[in-house]
């Protein structure tokens, strides 16, 4: 038996069997004293691997989400509004100060409203270009835009910076989310897992010793033990595969010289 060539899924899938209570299987070790006093760890070592292959999300990340959310909500405001503000002042003027105001539009918001969809990533990436095309001379013009009446009243410019204030947040949280996701990756694939694996190994092992000494009949021993003998099979043929493939790779021993 080579339990440890089973992938983690293929771990709970089988202990699964053995878990569900509607399971044929469960039923089966229910029916063994011998077996049955085996369910507690079971159950146990089950729960304790499906937490170490997935851990529970960080309680910051749904945090996160929440705060994106709304931060999200407003960015898009006010990029509809901004580029709504020139395109329908432009329109009311006309001319050349109508087409000064949607060139100055295009300038600021270049891929227009469907700047919206992008991810937040994306948003913090495009309040940075904002910022480098806000320049001394572009917020002269910004700031003699006024909107609003007194004392709500705010220039052009007061936007512009609202929206690169909060692409800044979206990556500054965006940055956070990663640095969590990874950790809870780390933690799916460090010593916790392995921990839990090899328990689990021990309890199978158990469990198959125990199924041995109880002289099961073969429909009973099918049951319960039938899928772990399926997965262990397709385990071990693909660690052999992997082991051929590598000898072939490396190719033959050299052959040493004569002396």
């Amino acid at each position: 038996m080579a339990f440890k060539n089973l992938q983690t899924e293929e771990m709970l899938q089988v202990s699964a069997t053995w878990t569900d209570l509607q399971s044929p299987a469960r039923a089966a070790l229910l029916g063994n004293p011998d077996l049955s006093a085996k369910l507690a760890r079971i159950d146990e070592i089950h729960s304790i691997l499906a937490a170490a292959a997935q851990p529970a999300n960080h309680p910051r990340l749904d945090e996160i989400s929440s705060e994106e959310g709304k931060i999200d909500l407003r960015h898009d405001a006010i990029i509809r509004g901004v580029y709504g503000f020139f395109t329908s002042t432009a329109e009311l003027l006309g001319g050349e100060a109508g087409a000064d105001l949607i060139q100055l539009r295009d300038f600021l918001i270049p891929e227009g409203l469907p700047s919206m969809q992008k991810t937040y990533r994306a948003q913090a990436g495009q309040a940075q270009q904002l910022a480098s095309r806000l320049t001394p001379a572009i917020q002269m013009r910004t700031s003699g835009i006024l909107i609003g009446q007194v004392p709500a009243q705010k220039s052009m410019t007061e936007y512009l910076q609202e929206w690169i204030a909060l692409g800044k947040q979206l990556g500054e949280l965006e940055d956070e989310k990663g640095r969590l996701l990874a950790e809870q990756s780390e933690l799916s694939s460090g010593a916790a897992l392995v921990k839990a694996r090899n328990r689990w190994i021990r309890v199978a092992n158990s469990l198959v010793a125990d199924g041995e000494l109880a002289e099961l009949a073969p429909a009973t021993e099918a049951l319960i033990f039938g899928p772990l003998r399926d997965a262990e099979k397709k385990a071990d043929a693909r660690a052999r595969s992997a082991t051929a493939a590598k000898q072939t790779t490396s190719g033959p021993a050299p052959t040493p010289e004569a002396p």
